[in-house]
């Protein structure tokens, strides 16, 4: 009887039901509560533990089955996770793919609509060695842009709003322009200095264009 008494124990706790009680980080290893039962240090099932590893560590009051080889709980570990009233499913959707996190952000993947979306964020890092792609038809950033390196535009730039350059502003193949609706010109404040090629306006030369002089000739060029 002694032995049965001990066999039936040992197969009710193979699998057993419980919550975190307690989680060491640095370790690795979590307590479980599971009815009268609060288990010794345990390690918990990772998703990956090889040379693609996982870490995304158990929360207290998490609802987990504890498998217990042999039967003996001092040797067993924590699968988690099983949802509960406390840590209900954050979705309901068959579409969905979602991670919520404790600050509130949101990652979200709806697999009919093709949307991906991060939500509730405050920073956001990319590193790569050598290059980053965005291959898209169209990109919008409804906030401010800032360049650290230099940059570099291959098709051709269309501004719809006022452009303000505080560098030294060069260009290498011309330029062309209009004035705007209402009227607006062109105004520039300070000296221009002009060398090589013709400065002229409405197709007269600055530097090259004659005036008659009083004795019937024309003056000389402008010095």
């Amino acid at each position: 009887m002694e032995n049965f008494a001990d066999l039936s124990r040992r197969i009710e706790s193979l699998i057993r039901l419980g919550t975190i009680a307690e989680v060491d980080h640095a370790a690795r290893r979590v307590r479980v509560q599971s009815g009268g039962l609060t288990s010794n240090w345990l390690p918990w099932c990772a998703r990956r533990a090889g040379q693609t590893r996982d870490w995304d560590p158990p929360t207290v009051n998490e609802q987990v089955v504890l498998l217990c080889p042999s039967g003996d709980p001092a040797g067993g570990v924590a699968l988690l996770a099983l949802y509960s009233d406390q840590f209900d499913a954050p979705s309901s959707s068959p579409d969905e793919t979602l991670r919520v996190y404790p600050d509130g952000a949101r990652v979200l993947y709806n697999h009919v609509t093709g949307a991906l979306s991060a939500s509730g964020i405050k920073t956001a890092t990319m590193q790569a060695a050598e290059r980053v792609t965005l291959n898209v038809p169209e990109t919008l950033i409804t906030g401010n842009v800032i360049i650290s390196g230099r940059l570099t535009v291959l098709g051709d730039v269309l501004a719809r709003a006022a452009a303000t350059v505080s560098g030294l502003f060069s260009y290498l193949a011309g330029m062309a322009g209009q004035g705007g609706a209402g009227g607006a010109s062109t105004t520039i404040t300070g000296n221009i200095t002009h060398a090589a090629g013709t400065l002229s306006s409405n197709g007269v030369s600055l530097h090259g264009h004659r005036h008659p002089d009083s004795h019937g000739g024309e003056t000389g060029t402008p010095k």
